[in-house]
C-alpha cells in the first residue's frame, strides 16, 4: 500500500494511482469549466486561455518522461485557478478589485499584480524541483537560477502579450495587456513575479535546511546507539 507520503510526492506513482492528482485534475476543470460561461469578452477570454492550454498540453505531454510531485502540481493547479478567473472577468474587471482597492486604498485594479507575484510564488517551486532532476546545480545555484528563469519567463510573457494585442488583437490591446495607463506596468509585474519567486525560495531554503538538519540528528542518533 503507497503510504501518504509518496502519494503527496508523487515518488513514481502510476497515473492510475495516484489520486490526489486526479482531484487536483477534476477539481480544476470542474472550476475551468464553471468560468467557460458567459465571460467578460469571449475574445479576451481566448486569447487569456492559450497559456492555459499550452501549459496543459505541455505538463500532459511530459508526464511519461518527467512528472512533478503532487504538491508540485497542486501549486500549478493554483496559478492556473488564479489566470482562469482572470480569463473570465477580465484582469480589469475583476470583482476582487473591489475588495483589494479597499484594503491598499488604490484607484487601481490591481488583480493583475496579484497574479503576477502569485506567478512567481506558486511557480517558483515547480521550477526548482525540475531544475533539481535536469541539471547538476548545486543547492545554492538551484535557488538562484530558479528566481532568475522566473524573472525570464515573467519578462517572456510580457513579449508575448505584446505581439498578441498586436498582432492577434490590436482593438482590445488595453484590455489585454491590462497597462491601465500605467507606463512601468510590465516592469512591476516582472517585479512582483521576482518578489514572489524570492519569497517561495526562502520559504523552500529554510524547510529544506530544516529537514537537512533532522536527517543529520538522526543519523547521529543511530551512530551514538550504535546501530
Amino acid at each position: 500500500m503507497t503510504d501518504k507520503r509518496s502519494l503527496w510526492l508523487n515518488n513514481g506513482i502510476p497515473f492510475r494511482d495516484n489520486w490526489p492528482l486526479q482531484v487536483i485534475i477534476v477539481l480544476y476543470v470542474g472550476f475551468w469549466n464553471w468560468l467557460a460561461v458567459s465571460p467578460y469578452s469571449r475574445f479576451d477570454w481566448f486569447l487569456e486561455n492559450l497559456l492555459i492550454w499550452a501549459t496543459l498540453v505541455g505538463l500532459v505531454g511530459t508526464y511519461s518522461r518527467f512528472a512533478f510531485t503532487n504538491l508540485s502540481y497542486t501549486l500549478i493547479a493554483l496559478f492556473l485557478a488564479l489566470h482562469t478567473w482572470g480569463a473570465h472577468y477580465s484582469y480589469n474587471e475583476n470583482m476582487v478589485d473591489v475588495l483589494l482597492k479597499q484594503l491598499l486604498h488604490a484607484e487601481r485594479d490591481h488583480y493583475d499584480r496579484l497574479v503576477h507575484f502569485n506567478f512567481g510564488l506558486l511557480l517558483a517551486y515547480p521550477i526548482h524541483e525540475a531544475m533539481g532532476a535536469w541539471t547538476r546545480l548545486r543547492s545554492r545555484w538551484l535557488y538562484v537560477m530558479t528566481c532568475t528563469i522566473v524573472l525570464a519567463l515573467g519578462a517572456f510573457y510580457e513579449l508575448i502579450e505584446m505581439w498578441v494585442a498586436m498582432i492577434v488583437a490590436p482593438e482590445i490591446g488595453t484590455l489585454f495587456l491590462g497597462t491601465q495607463g500605467d507606463p512601468w506596468d510590465a516592469q512591476h509585474d516582472m517585479e512582483l513575479a521576482l518578489y514572489g519567486a524570492v519569497l517561495a525560495m526562502l520559504v523552500t531554503g529554510l524547510i529544506n535546511k530544516r529537514r537537512t538538519g533532522v536527517q543529520s540528528s538522526k543519523r547521529s542518533m543511530k551512530v551514538s546507539n550504535g546501530g
